[in-house]
């Protein structure tokens, strides 16, 4: 994997950024309108912020996402920007699993943009569209293998679960910035009552579907996936450490009014927020240089195109 990362040319790492950029501002997006649904202790202030939170991911979101295209157009051309213009290449793309999982999503992020209407109805269209932006994960890559429902409904699940997590990092951190102590102290409570289900999930579903997918044997390490995947494991054992930190000890103190928390608290929260990058940028670049070893045939063989040359027609865009 690392020697794929060096000789990656300009368009492999164009697609990684923009892919990892689309999936952060997703997952914002969505986790911003799920912590307006569940989290009680949000101050009419902190809410306020989190629906303008919501509509800018959305917003960013929405030309990541569409860039994609343009981006896996010249990918697909053998690393040529002529690509991103080529109305038969773009065609190809669009009539791809990508192709219809950037139009889905980008129906989800324009229905969150109705989380500005201050009204349940609103809010209800917002939810719908994170769910629908969630679904969108599940019709291109991973989930296109059998079981096809079940992997789709597992991926589904975990990027609401994950979403949730992500989402919460602005608000908190702002909360523990302005608010008064207590305050702060309960919503980070709340929060962290939740987010034990959301880990749970999040771990469950991960489990499962890398289980589905061949990719949890010992064995799989000795592939790229197995060894980038790996290191993804490692940045998330380090966000579930701070996790523990931030519930289990700053929380409390928090609560209790301690002197120099909130600080702490933000710090944790910045490092916590670094670490679930590097877990994306990990996500991008394992799915466009890798696939699981078991579905890594057919993973591999989606739209390439001959024009790739020998070295490219391995390189595949697993999700």
């Amino acid at each position: 994997m690392l020697a794929a990362l060096t000789s990656a040319d300009a368009i492999t790492w164009a697609s990684i950024c923009v892919k990892a950029l689309a999936y952060a501002a997703t997952l914002s997006a969505i986790g911003s309108v799920l912590l307006i649904v569940a989290l009680r202790e949000l101050s009419e202030r902190g809410r306020s912020a989190l629906r303008l939170t919501a509509v800018a991911s959305a917003l960013a979101a929405a030309l990541f996402s569409a860039l994609r295209l343009p981006v896996r157009a010249s990918f697909l051309m053998g690393g040529a920007w002529d690509g991103a213009i080529d109305p038969m290449i773009l065609g190809m793309v669009a009539d791809s699993p990508l192709g219809a999982s950037v139009v889905l999503r980008l129906l989800g992020l324009a229905l969150i943009l109705a989380v500005l209407w201050r009204a349940r109805a609103g809010l209800a269209l917002a939810l719908l569209g994170a769910c629908i932006a969630s679904v969108s994960f599940a019709l291109r890559g991973h989930a296109l293998s059998e079981p096809r429902v079940l992997l789709g409904a597992l991926i589904t699940l975990h990027i609401l679960c994950l979403a949730f997590w992500v989402g919460a990092f602005a608000p908190l951190a702002r909360a523990a910035r302005l608010d008064p102590p207590a305050r702060a102290g309960s919503l980070a409570n709340e929060f962290g009552r939740r987010a034990l289900w959301a880990v749970g999930l999040v771990v469950l579903a991960g489990g499962i579907t890398l289980a589905l997918l061949g990719a949890a044997t010992p064995s799989a390490l000795s592939s790229p996936y197995g060894q980038m995947f790996a290191v993804k494991l490692v940045l998330f054992a380090g966000v579930i450490a701070l996790a523990a930190v931030n519930k289990l000890t700053l929380t409390p103190a928090l609560l209790t009014g301690a002197p120099g928390v909130a600080t702490r608290l933000r710090r944790s929260i910045g490092v916590e927020a670094g670490l679930v990058a590097g877990i994306l940028v990990a996500t991008a670049a394992l799915t466009t240089l890798s696939a699981p070893p078991s579905n890594g045939d057919s993973a591999q063989a989606a739209l390439s195109a001959p024009s790739r040359g020998a070295a490219h027609q391995t390189i595949g865009d697993a999700s």
